[in-house]
């Protein structure tokens, strides 16, 4: 058996790239953005998009809690294949659904 070492960078959830092409093909990023979802007003601050989408990796990697979320924060790969700058962290996915939470029309709350 033949073996060779190799310079690209590997993560154990390569699937991962068959989720962004089903994001990607159904334009729910698009419809993300159409919702008007609170922006931090930082110039530090990570988008909306950006911020769910990296929790929804999160989830379907088995994160089920927010501090396990920086299982996503520190994988350079998933940040490639998603085309993120930075993840958000723990607490950043908590203030954000908070925020988010407390935006909502009461309508779509109860």
């Amino acid at each position: 058996m033949q073996h060779a070492y190799s310079d690209n960078m590997v993560t154990l959830w390569g699937e991962m790239k068959e989720m962004k092409m089903l994001i990607d093909k159904s334009g729910i990023r698009n419809k993300l953005l159409e919702l008007g979802l609170p922006q931090g007003k930082s110039n530090n601050s990570i988008d909306a998009t950006s911020i769910i989408e990296s929790f929804w990796v999160g989830i379907w990697i088995g994160c089920f809690r927010f501090s396990h979320t920086a299982v996503v924060r520190l994988d350079k790969v998933l940040r490639q294949i998603f085309g993120w700058k930075r993840v958000a962290s723990g607490t950043t996915f908590e203030r954000f659904f908070l925020t988010s939470l407390l935006l909502l029309p009461v309508t779509l709350i109860i």
